[in-house]
């Protein structure tokens, strides 16, 4: 098994076919997830398949009656083994093709799915809010302070243009080969504002220094490579409520610190509120 979700495990198969042996990813469902394998078909089938440079994994077949989806598996080195690595040439590189297939993402890929707008995201955000309160000291303040800040910055309807979201877009879920760029896991794709899945992937490159005792800003050095290729061919609505996503998803990070880590890490849930309320 190579990873164990609340909703889904994930493995690494060998299948006997007529060619041989082959590896593929199986994902195993706790819930009829027919719609997944849908998408990653018309994703891939819109310019994300076979021998291009930016890509998703082939979809290979849906087992209804097992709840398991079928995929290619991806050959290449994993963005974050690289951005553990010490070679900071090839971190900026592994960002920038990290930004150069979000771009594409955003601006190529269709269009379809839940749309989730701006107050019913921030009621989520809301009890999020409402879990980090209740964890005591001085996280009910902290909260009180950030949610007035979102509530003042909630994006507008109609500033921005939908897109295909990712839903958890990080240096985990890309893979580098010779000349692909391959992003995987697709479980949890939705129609966003593009600048939500700008803050989960900057965030996540800010919490490597928590996780792995880096310096505070050796990894917040590659934000600047990633935001400025994006920038280039990606959505341009993503600026304007960059700062709100952003600060959502530090209060969703120190959600997690408290109520996801065994045992809770208040000191990092800390740190994520602190850096929300400089920011916004």
């Amino acid at each position: 098994m190579l990873r164990f979700h609340r909703n889904r495990c994930v493995f690494d198969v060998s299948m006997k076919t007529d060619g041989g042996w082959q590896s593929v990813i199986a994902k195993l469902f706790t819930v009829d997830r027919r719609d997944a394998f849908v998408a990653m078909q018309r994703i891939h089938q819109a310019g994300f398949g076979l021998g291009v440079e930016f890509a998703v994994p082939r979809p290979i077949a849906y087992l209804p009656s097992m709840r398991i989806l079928l995929e290619e598996k991806v050959e290449g080195r994993q963005v974050k083994g690289i951005l553990l690595a010490d070679d900071q040439s090839e971190q900026v590189e592994a960002v920038r093709r990290c930004a150069a297939w979000l771009a594409r993402f955003h601006t190529r890929a269709p269009r379809f799915g839940n749309k989730v707008k701006p107050e019913a995201f921030l009621e989520h955000v809301r009890e999020w809010a409402n879990m980090v309160s209740a964890f005591g000291g001085s996280f009910a303040a902290k909260c009180e302070s950030l949610m007035k800040k979102l509530g003042a910055e909630v994006p507008v309807e109609g500033t921005f243009e939908y897109c295909l979201g990712h839903g958890s877009y990080i240096p985990s879920h890309v893979l580098l080969g010779s000349g692909r760029t391959v992003t995987i896991d697709f479980d949890e794709l939705e129609l966003v504002d593009p600048a939500r899945d700008l803050a989960w992937f900057v965030i996540s490159l800010e919490r490597l220094g928590l996780k792995y005792q880096r310096a505070s800003d050796y990894y917040e050095r590659l934000t600047g490579p990633f935001l400025d290729t994006y920038f280039k061919d990606g959505s341009r609505d993503a600026q304007r409520y960059f700062a709100f996503y952003k600060g959502a998803e530090y209060l969703h990070r120190a959600r997690h610190d408290l109520y996801k880590r065994i045992p809770p890490v208040p000191e990092w849930a800390e740190f994520m509120l602190d850096k929300a309320l400089r920011e916004l």
